[in-house]
């Protein structure tokens, strides 16, 4: 069995800005370039819209969604807490996404984003701790799910249908809310179940 997969390292001297240009660089190198993988046969359609000199898509996949409530930080028991000035709760530095969503960055997000491609990888050579499914959203728009598991990861890409040849990613994020793991993992097995019919 392959390595479980480990977020890109950090130093104690790393600035936020420059942890962020990292990741960046790693996503460009690994999803958001001509020689990324195809999700089984088809191909992966990765939309680039800028926003503050990086794509908007990686913004999505290093960011969070600002909550009323956050009961517990994403980087809790995780390095990332040491450069973390808990912006998920304080909201100082935000980003704006192209439909108006405004978002927290996240380093924790962000020091996983070269997992994309990796758990695609995965899935491809039928890698036991990825599992797949499909669910049309609210939008009438079908989703296809990559949900990489092992020990205490949990680790999920979502793409949207756009033919039988073409996927476009959609985002990529560490599932750490209890309702989340728990509305995915209902996801997962009433898709099994209809495809096992």
């Amino acid at each position: 069995m392959e390595e479980k997969l480990k977020p890109i390292e950090i130093n104690k001297e790393d600035t936020i800005s420059g942890i962020f240009d990292r990741c960046h660089e790693i996503f460009k190198n690994t999803i958001a370039t001509k020689d990324r993988p195809t999700f089984g046969n088809r191909e992966i359609y990765v939309p680039i819209t800028w926003i503050e000199n990086k794509a908007e898509i990686f913004w999505h996949s290093a960011s969070i969604e600002q909550k009323l409530r956050l009961d517990i930080k994403p980087c809790n028991n995780d390095i990332t807490a040491a450069h973390c000035e808990e912006n998920c709760v304080t909201g100082i530095d935000s980003i704006i996404l192209s439909n108006g969503d405004v978002r927290e960055k996240c380093i924790y997000r962000a020091v996983r984003i070269g997992w994309i491609s990796e758990v695609i990888n995965m899935y491809n050579a039928g890698d036991l701790r990825v599992r797949y499914w499909e669910k049309v959203n609210s939008k009438k728009r079908k989703r296809l799910y990559l949900q990489y598991l092992e020990d205490e990861i949990n680790y999920l890409v979502i793409f949207e249908e756009k033919s039988q040849k073409r996927v476009r990613l959609i985002t990529a994020y560490p599932v750490f809310f209890i309702s989340a793991k728990k509305d995915y993992e209902k996801d997962y097995q009433n898709y099994i179940k209809t495809v096992s019919k």
